[in-house]
Formats: C-alpha cells, sequence, structure tokens
C-alpha cells in the first residue's frame, strides 16, 4: 500500500495533507476501518521516522512531529493500536495464518495500551500483538442481497466453464488457430465471426485458442 492508503484503511484517519501543508487544527476524519472485522482498532503512522525536515524541523509521525502527534493521539474518539511504520518498510499481514512480518529496510513500532514494541526487518509476530485479531466470517459486514448475488455470479460462471464445445467449434478454432499461424489475418476474422455466429467468443493464449460461451 501507499502511505494514503495505510493511512485511509485505519479506523481513523490522519489528516495529514489538512494539517501539515494547510495548516488546519489536529482533528480525525473517519477511516475506513479495514481491519475492524478483524477484530482490530488500528491506527496506521506511515513515514514513522521521517527526517525530511532535518533539525529544524521534526517531521517524523508521518510529517506531524512527536509532539503534535501525541495530542492528536489524545483525541483518539477510542482507544486504538498504532502500528508506526518506518520508511522503506513495509508489513505482510497473513490472515490464513495470523502472523506478520516486517519487510524493508527499517522496523514497525505498535503502540498498544501504552506499551511500545518494535519489530525490526524480516521479524515476525502474531497479529494478536495488533489486538483481539480474528477472521470474519465471509459474509460479515456484506447485505445479505450482495452476498447472495455473489454466490449466484460463481454459480453461474462455474456453469459456463462446465460448457464443452462441440466437435465442429473446436474445429473452426483450430482452423482459425493455424490461420493466424500463417498470419492469414482476414482468414482468421472470419472464422473469429463464425464463432461468434455459433455463440462462442475465442481467446488466445500462449497455451493455444480457448473457447467460451457468449453470455
Amino acid at each position: 500500500f501507499s502511505s494514503a492508503s495505510t493511512i485511509a484503511i485505519s479506523q481513523h484517519a490522519m489528516p495529514i495533507y489538512e494539517i501539515y501543508k494547510v495548516g488546519e487544527d489536529l482533528h480525525w476524519k473517519a477511516g475506513l476501518d479495514f481491519f475492524g472485522n478483524f477484530g482490530l482498532s488500528l491506527v496506521v503512522v506511515p513515514h514513522w521516522n521521517n527526517s525530511d525536515g532535518g533539525e529544524e524541523l521534526d517531521t517524523s509521525h508521518c510529517y506531524l512531529g512527536a509532539e503534535r502527534y501525541q495530542q492528536l493521539l489524545a483525541m483518539a474518539p477510542n482507544p486504538v493500536t498504532v502500528l508506526g511504520i518506518e520508511e522503506n518498510t513495509g508489513l505482510v499481514i497473513r490472515p490464513t495464518t495470523g502472523r506478520c512480518e516486517v519487510i524493508g529496510s527499517g522496523a514497525v513500532v505498535i503502540v498498544r495500551d501504552g506499551t511500545e514494541v518494535r519489530y525490526n526487518s524480516k521479524d515476525c509476530f502474531a497479529a494478536t500483538e495488533l489486538g483481539a485479531w480474528q477472521l470474519p466470517a465471509q459474509q460479515d459486514a456484506i447485505p445479505a442481497v450482495v452476498w447472495q448475488d455473489a454466490l449466484a455470479a460463481m454459480d453461474s460462471v462455474a456453469e459456463r466453464d462446465d460448457v464443452v464445445p462441440p466437435p465442429d467449434v473446436v474445429a473452426l478454432a483450430d482452423k482459425r488457430h493455424a490461420a493466424r499461424q500463417a498470419k492469414e489475418w482476414h482468414a482468421a476474422d472470419r472464422l473469429r465471426d463464425e464463432l461468434a455466429a455459433l455463440g462462442w467468443q475465442v481467446n488466445d493464449t500462449p497455451d493455444g485458442p480457448e473457447l467460451s460461451r457468449i453470455q
């Protein structure tokens, strides 16, 4: 994710541009709360150790500086776990195993219940370090009608994939493939149109033509 994306997926998002560049007062915006269904109240802070400001301006903690970051954190609507990510660093979260791995050249910092823990590059740790980690049920937070539509679409695709093209259609596809190999493009186009008239679409792949029903 980009730094903007990591901010956006937080439960509460830091409006960095508004505060740092525009000069607005410290405040929070509602985030996407991507990890809410996983049991986490997470605020992600990229650029944790940023030093672009040099000795004159503290730009750590995503350009807010340590002092203003602490002020903003005190304004959070509810207790949160802070995930600080240093420059040129990422965190891989594997939902199926509940394990996290630090990648890149820096470290990640977890601040939870007033305790700060640092994990360096290549370190691994349990996702429960971020909070009450759990895997959501497949349909959690998805309206029932949307879930049913998704299942119906999957069934439709499965039915379509189970359709076997008849021999005459396969023969036309093979002729078209031979025409393409011979660079006889007009003939290939004509055969493609014949296939379409029979209700079949042909897709050219490195392994040869693939046929699918036109819906």
